[in-house]
């Protein structure tokens, strides 16, 4: 039978914002804009679950000592 086996579980992956590689959500840190004086600070998410817009960082200590000088784009409304 060629199929998905029911054990084949959908991981959702991510990319780390620094290094672009991709890894399993579960694996990455997550931090969110947050709405300091600049707007652009970023915030740590450890419970996953704030809302905004996620960037994810993997755990690599160059990406994590990058990450300070990393300055989120901000979206803007085309409309």
């Amino acid at each position: 039978m060629t199929g998905k086996d029911s054990s084949d579980k959908h991981v959702p992956t991510r990319s780390c914002v620094i290094c672009r590689q991709r890894f399993a959500k579960e694996e990455l840190f997550r931090f969110v804009a947050g709405k300091g004086a600049s707007g652009d600070e970023l915030v740590p998410d450890d419970a996953k679950d704030m809302q905004g817009r996620g960037y994810y960082v993997c755990g690599n200590e160059k990406c994590l000592e990058r990450l300070k000088f990393f300055r989120p784009r901000k979206k803007k409304f085309r409309g």
